[in-house]
């Protein structure tokens, strides 16, 4: 018995075949998500992702010896961006990339008009060029293909109509929109009649991996996948992936890593405070019933890796061996190492809270004519961290828990060095989940527990990191002496966010 997961990621796409009741990973298609950058822009290219997904799901399909073991194909996605199409299933374009910072005049003026208090006390996220509605709003003024629109959803809720003929989105994905009241569940009234939207055109919100509709007759002819066999959304990438690891409530963070990270902690009620909504923490819908996320991201991580290579001219995998180089030099020279290493601030599409801005830039300070590629690499490495030890201290201050358990899923599992650096900064165990695909995997893990394929999980091997005492010390004061410092610096220069 199998079930396929798709993971369509801001990087990469993941079509990923396991096989129950063990989930262990049969086969997977990778390919790169279309991009089409321009300058400061960047769409997706929906077509052709679509196209490349069908061909995937082809070669999964003609792998099994009888398809009818395929029982379930479960979606999940990069949160915000937004797909349109016509009542004949057309991309309106453009697919507008989540991180795309031409929207920010809409952001500002749907906080002018709906108040940043009203706005986060109902979708519990502030108003960011992020968010769904900035884009909807920006394709509705610039873009004669929005009077065409019949229907818009989510780039999984995309994949999905596709498959089922059928508009929807998720709980976790619908929370990313800034129409969605996440209490109620609902899509709020309010805000669809004050940016005159039309709420026929709005996707179905459906529980987090259960069954949606059947694949249609007419995706069966081309891809051999059986007709009817049925179909669901799993949710925000970051969310489903969380599944794999049995987060728990309060006492468990997750952090997840891939082109941004973030720390994701679950709870039975959304924390709609005005501090929580200063540092700009998002509240949403989780994929788990009756329990909501609070989670705060910072917009660089895989993303800094690959542009630390280009700068030093290497591969990725030339600077994953110079990581574990530094990672075996550590231990024993960690004082050293400290003294060499320059400020380095990731700020490399904007910055994460407690001050979150897309115009926020890299700032890297300390750097000598002596200075190496191993010290830039490990001050890298480093200032990931440091960014994530700030946004724990809002948790841990604001919530009133101390957090000492961190469960890490995506590439840096892989990386030895930010794993220990993050246990040392972070003053906190690294429980890191070796899976090849933990978004994927933890996708299907709840769509095929929802659909009753499977009644319990079966707990992953895992890699732990605790924190060392001399790096610790001196990492610590490294981050009060210094990147602190730098970073108060920084913001008085640049502004306090947007």
């Amino acid at each position: 018995m199998y079930i396929i997961s798709i993971d369509a990621g801001t990087t990469n796409t993941k079509v990923c075949l396991y096989q129950l009741p063990d989930f262990q990973l049969t086969e997977v298609v990778k390919f790169k998500t279309p991009q089409i950058v321009n300058g400061t822009e960047t769409n997706l290219d929906s077509e052709d992702l679509w196209e490349k997904l069908m061909l995937a799901l082809k070669k999964l399909a003609d792998i099994v010896e009888d398809s009818e073991e395929i029982k379930h194909i479960t979606v999940s996605s990069f949160g915000q961006t937004i797909v349109l199409q016509d009542d004949k299933e057309r991309v309106i374009p453009p697919t507008i990339a989540w991180f795309d910072p031409r929207t920010k005049t809409e952001a500002e003026e749907v906080e002018d008009c709906l108040g940043d208090k009203t706005l986060y006390e109902i979708t519990g996220i502030n108003s960011h060029s992020n968010h769904s509605l900035t884009k909807l709003l920006w394709i509705k003024r610039h873009e004669e293909g929005f009077r065409r629109l019949h229907t818009w959803t989510c780039m999984s809720g995309f994949i999905v109509s596709r498959l089922t003929g059928v508009s929807a989105t998720d709980w976790s994905l619908a929370s990313r929109t800034m129409l969605y009241d996440i209490t109620k569940k609902e899509w709020n009234d309010s805000i669809i009649a004050a940016f005159n939207l039309d709420i026929t055109s709005f996707p179905k919100v459906v529980e987090s991996g259960m069954k949606i509709a059947g694949v249609r007759k007419d995706i069966s002819d081309v891809t051999g996948i059986k007709e009817g066999i049925s179909v669901s959304i799993s949710g925000h990438d970051h969310m489903a992936g969380s599944v794999s690891t049995g987060l728990k409530q309060k006492t468990e963070i997750l952090n997840s890593t891939g082109t941004t990270e973030g720390l994701l902690l679950i709870d039975e009620k959304p924390n709609l405070s005005d501090i929580f909504r200063e540092f700009l923490i998002s509240n949403g819908c989780y994929v788990m019933e009756s329990t909501y996320s609070i989670y705060g991201s910072m917009p660089t991580a895989g993303q800094s890796f690959s542009w630390i290579s280009n700068l030093l001219n290497k591969s990725l995998g030339e600077v994953a061996v110079q990581c574990e180089m530094l990672y075996q030099e550590y231990e024993n020279s960690i004082n050293e190492m400290v003294k060499r290493m320059p400020v380095f601030i990731p700020h490399l599409r904007g910055s994460g809270p407690p001050i979150r801005s897309t115009s926020s830039k890299v700032m890297i300070y300390g750097l000598t004519d002596q200075s190496t590629d191993n010290d830039l690499l490990l001050s890298m490495v480093a200032g990931l961290s440091f960014e994530l030890k700030q946004l724990k201290e809002v948790y841990e201050q604001y919530l009133g828990s101390e957090i000492n358990r961190i469960k890490v899923i995506g590439p840096a599992v892989k990386n030895s060095l930010w794993l220990q650096l993050k246990a040392d900064i972070l003053q906190a165990e690294i429980i890191a989940y070796d899976e090849e695909e933990a978004v994927a995997k933890g996708a299907a893990m709840l769509s095929a527990y929802k659909e009753g394929l499977i009644n319990s999980f079966k707990e992953p091997s895992v890699t732990v990191y605790t924190s060392k005492k001399k790096s610790m010390e001196s990492l610590q004061n490294f981050y009060h002496d210094f990147y602190l410092p730098v970073y108060k610096l920084k913001s008085s220069l640049e502004g306090q966010g947007d």
